[in-house]
């Protein structure tokens, strides 16, 4: 999974990535700016990987922005896609994240 990491990594710092409807009425709701979420990819923290999903192999990441911690999903087609995709951002939830939202609590 690191490979697709780097993958979208690499796409998104190349400017190849786009947002999902989805993600861009998350960053509107929360007034979350992509500036900030793109600045903070060279210090984020992988918490979760997935091999399958809607936008194909994707990944959890913590993001640390100047109004505070945010998730975001990130994800890619198949690795020969031209874009990484923003799939969502949300603020990790205490009650279901730990001190430092990298790890779910147990329930």
């Amino acid at each position: 999974m690191n490979d697709v990491v780097d993958q979208i990594r690499e796409r998104i710092e190349a400017g190849r990535f786009r947002l999902s409807d989805h993600a861009q009425g998350r960053l509107n709701e929360r007034s979350i700016l992509l500036s900030d979420i793109l600045a903070s990819i060279p210090t984020w923290t992988v918490v979760e990987t997935y091999t399958t999903g809607r936008m194909g192999p994707s990944f959890l990441a913590r993001h640390i922005l100047p109004a505070g911690t945010i998730h975001a999903v990130w994800g890619m087609i198949n690795d020969t896609a031209v874009h990484a995709v923003l799939v969502t951002v949300y603020l990790p939830d205490k009650d279901k994240w730990d001190e430092h939202s990298t790890s779910r609590r147990k329930a």
